[in-house]
């Protein structure tokens, strides 16, 4: 998300459920960062900098350029940094935080691993189909802030049925209806908003 990656997989995921599982155990923050170029600097002072092979796979060019700028880093041991962390949660913990998301462990190679081994029940583990997709569209449009905010209204009106017919009447008879897909989709490496979006313009 810091480098302004526009498609997601379930690597997003694994990252955050790294980041909690040192949170964890030092009980604070892991990458505190005040703003996304100091969080950038936390991380690359853990994991080191990217190599060249990582680093193209960022998609936003002024990140790629500024990662690239900062003094070359070799990162830090888990060792070192999180001295009291178990050895297997450390390894655990090196494998889900990993520049590139390809390289990340998946899901079901971490409910495998020796450090969750006594948690670990696979006829107790259901899985799913994936979500539709259709409820993050907005994600992946070039929209405003009234446009978001639209969207979290009727994600709140969801949960109520009635008032979301109401509502969606009201809005009809007004000749006002919230289309989504009328924003136009984000090209890749793109920012979702701009200095642009509190004016409503696109």
């Amino acid at each position: 998300v810091l480098c302004s990656w526009t498609d997601y997989s379930c690597a997003i995921d694994i990252w955050s459920i790294g980041c909690i599982l040192a949170e964890l155990q030092t009980r604070k923050p892991f990458f505190p960062g005040h703003n996304t170029q100091n969080q950038l600097d936390m991380i690359i002072e853990l994991l080191g900098s990217p190599d060249d092979q990582e680093l193209m796979k960022i998609p936003n060019d002024k990140c790629r350029k500024f990662i690239k700028s900062l003094p070359t880093n070799k990162g830090k041991l888990l060792t070192e940094a999180l001295p009291e962390m178990a050895p297997d949660a450390q390894d655990l913990l090196r494998k889900m935080l990993r520049w590139d998301p390809d390289s990340r462990m998946s899901v079901q190679e971490a409910i495998q691993h020796k450090y969750l081994d006594k948690l670990h029940c696979p006829e107790d583990e259901p899985v799913r189909e994936a979500l539709d997709t259709t409820d993050f569209e907005f994600e992946r449009r070039k929209i405003n802030v009234p446009a978001l905010r639209e969207e979290i209204f009727r994600e709140a009106l969801s949960y109520h049925p009635t008032l979301a017919e109401q509502y969606k009447k009201e809005m009809v008879e007004k000749g006002d209806p919230h289309d989504i897909n009328s924003f136009r989709l984000l090209v890749p490496g793109e920012n979702q908003y701009s200095s642009d979006e509190e004016s409503g313009d696109d």
